[in-house]
């Protein structure tokens, strides 16, 4: 199976290797990418959340931080 692979690459010409290549890095780049929001997207929700309380309830309300 490898050697029908290999076969297949040596016959493309280098404008068809480089597409696959660049093909093959931008899927990685793009699945990093995803990786990285979805770890940072509960921070910022979070972040947001908190920011939210302290803006309408905190300042409005300075009894409460006492």
């Amino acid at each position: 199976m490898i050697e029908k692979f290999n076969g297949y690459w040596q016959e493309l010409t280098s404008d068809n290797k480089l597409l696959i290549k660049q093909i093959g890095v931008a899927s990685i780049v793009l699945y990093v990418a995803f990786q990285i929001l979805g770890f940072l997207t509960p921070f910022a929700i979070t972040g947001y959340a908190c920011y939210w309380v302290y803006k309408n309830v905190l300042i409005e309300n300075p009894r409460v931080m006492k």
